[in-house]
């Protein structure tokens, strides 16, 4: 399980819009989805990777337009869109959408949209397990909006990939609310979860940069007592980095 999410972090820098995507309700996929404009349909897909909504009647919209596409993905751009639709179907954690992915992974398409249509099958079996946690309501503080919610649910797991995904998320989408600072700083002081391995280093380097980037300075301590007493040493340096170029 871990090759998968491993697998999905670096794949997800791969296919990605050239601005980041906004935060959407369940009645702006609706929307979006119910119409013809595949950049914004791009953007919405890239966004319902931690958005914790797994809705059945939104996944079927897309997985309507995967299929009606696939009969066009024989040049680029329509095999680019075909491959977006694949991959962001695999976000809704639910086996009914095995069936359409791996019709494709077997069948006679282009290479690029077979490999994101398994990195969608790769997706289902992720997001059945990544989904609950971050749709877990009992962690949810009722005065924060529903992405903030989410994003401190998935720093407060115990997966790793999830939590450096939440990181990354936060870094490129320059979310710096004070409530989410304030559980990035939490996942610094505990280190719960370092071990001497690249994904526990990187997880909490990615956090320690999220932070950083906030330019806050409130928090740069948590940053700077991190500098000195992590104990592994490559985060160290990593938060020495973060330290002197507090953005």
């Amino acid at each position: 399980m871990k090759k998968i999410a491993l697998g999905l972090l670096i794949s997800s820098c791969l296919l990605t819009p050239s601005v980041f995507a906004k935060d959407y309700t369940q009645d702006d996929y609706q929307q979006i989805f119910q119409g013809d404009n595949q950049y914004k349909q791009q953007l919405a897909l890239e966004s319902l990777m931690l958005s914790g909504l797994n809705d059945p009647s939104l996944f079927d919209m897309v997985e309507a337009k995967l299929n009606a596409s696939l009969p066009l993905a024989t040049k680029k751009h329509p095999i680019e869109y075909s491959s977006w639709l694949a991959k962001g179907l695999g976000y809704s954690g639910n086996e009914k959408y095995r069936a359409s992915l791996q019709a494709i992974v077997n069948g006679d398409y282009h290479r690029k949209l077979q490999k994101y249509a398994q990195e969608g099958l790769n997706n289902i079996d992720q997001f059945a397990i990544w989904n609950p946690i971050l749709n877990d309501k009992s962690q949810y503080d009722a005065n924060q909006p529903q992405q903030l919610n989410v994003l401190a649910n998935a720093l407060a797991s115990s997966d790793l990939a999830l939590k450096r995904m939440a990181a990354k998320q936060i870094t490129n989408k320059r979310i710096y609310d004070e409530f989410i600072l304030e559980k990035l700083a939490h996942q610094l002081t505990s280190l719960d979860l370092l071990k001497q391995d690249k994904l526990s280093i990187d997880t909490y380097a990615w956090i320690a940069k999220a932070i950083a980037s906030s330019g806050n300075e409130k928090f740069k301590p948590v940053i700077a007592n991190l500098a000195e007493t992590a104990p592994e040493k490559k985060l160290r340096k990593y938060a020495t980095k973060y330290i002197k170029t507090y953005y």
